[in-house]
């Protein structure tokens, strides 16, 4: 009797995503007029048809669904488009003073949860992956701290709780691989916010 014992083959896919958003979706999501106003081409907002801003737009989160077709390549941002996504989110669209705090976040949270998304599916780690994290976790951190005040209807904070951890999760098995310059900061933030939880 010969016993044959086989690797387990593990296919990584790369997304082919130039932009922040995929073509389709941009394209999709202006003809039914569900451009966030964050997106828009300023010169078109007044229009009856607002045009996507193509600098400006992002991908939304999408919820996975059953019989929902697996990805497509070109519709996947790779890790360098993520993480310039997320350098534009957090840079560009969490300092605005002309909109409430509480639209920005939940622009910035669906966002950054789409981001996660594609590099869950990428089985994006390493630099990178420790980058957008730190970033996310930031970003998510404050949001617990400036809305913690306003009604459940503008901010739950148990969802936001449940994305804090994961990132945390994902962030600590990353630093198992290869350190950061941060890696203090965010093992400390882990367990002062994990303190009576």
């Amino acid at each position: 009797m010969v016993s044959v014992r086989c690797a387990e083959l593990v296919v990584v896919c790369i997304g082919t995503c130039p932009g922040m958003c995929p073509d389709r979706e941009r394209d999709e999501r202006q003809r039914q007029k569900l451009l966030h106003k964050f997106e828009i081409l300023e010169e078109t907002a007044r229009d009856r048809l607002p045009k996507a801003d193509p600098r400006r737009t992002v991908k939304e989160y999408s919820r996975p669904a059953a019989g929902k077709e697996a990805a497509q390549l070109c519709e996947l941002r790779p890790a360098g488009v993520l993480l310039l996504t997320v350098h534009y989110l957090i840079d560009e669209i969490v300092p605005r003073r002309q909109e409430p705090w509480a639209e920005i976040y939940d622009y910035v949270f669906d966002r950054l949860r789409s981001v996660r998304q594609d590099m869950t599916i990428q089985q994006v780690s390493g630099p990178t992956a420790v980058t957008i994290l730190e970033k996310s976790l930031r970003f998510l951190l404050c949001a617990s701290y400036w809305l913690c005040e306003e009604p459940i209807q503008v901010f739950d904070p148990k969802i936001n709780d449940v994305h804090v951890q994961e990132c945390f999760s994902w962030l600590l098995a990353n630093y198992s691989v290869g350190g950061s310059e941060n890696e203090a900061e965010f093992q400390a933030l882990a367990i002062l916010y994990n303190l009576g939880m």
